[in-house]
């Protein structure tokens, strides 16, 4: 009876690692699809918007990371709004590619 229960207890204390282990991954998973798309989102180019587009079309992310995309849209026109015709190339850009990486996670 003795070795059964202590059977029992390694068994639920395994799972219970196991289960930490999974979900300490699944973190740091996320932690790093943030990671590359903050830099994505803030680096225009074919290859950011690609990086973008393969998170963004995840139906489990497409929500947030279309909200970060659309937030970080409404900043660049606002500051392009602001700059008038002295607009920095660097905003216009952004903003391009911004709008690219929205119309390809939503076209997808």
């Amino acid at each position: 009876m003795k070795a059964t229960l202590i059977l029992l207890l390694a068994l639920v204390s395994s799972i219970a690692h196991a289960t930490e282990h999974e979900e300490q991954s699944t973190q740091q998973q996320i932690g790093a699809m943030v990671q590359s798309l903050a830099v994505a989102i803030d680096s225009p180019s074919a290859k950011s918007v690609e990086v973008i587009a393969t998170y963004g079309t995840d139906s489990r992310y497409y929500v947030m990371i279309r909200g970060w995309l659309v937030q970080e849209l409404a900043g660049v026109e606002s500051q392009l709004a602001a700059q008038g015709a002295q607009a920095e190339s660097q905003l216009i850009v952004k903003a391009k590619h911004l709008h690219t990486a929205l119309r390809r996670i939503d076209l997808e």
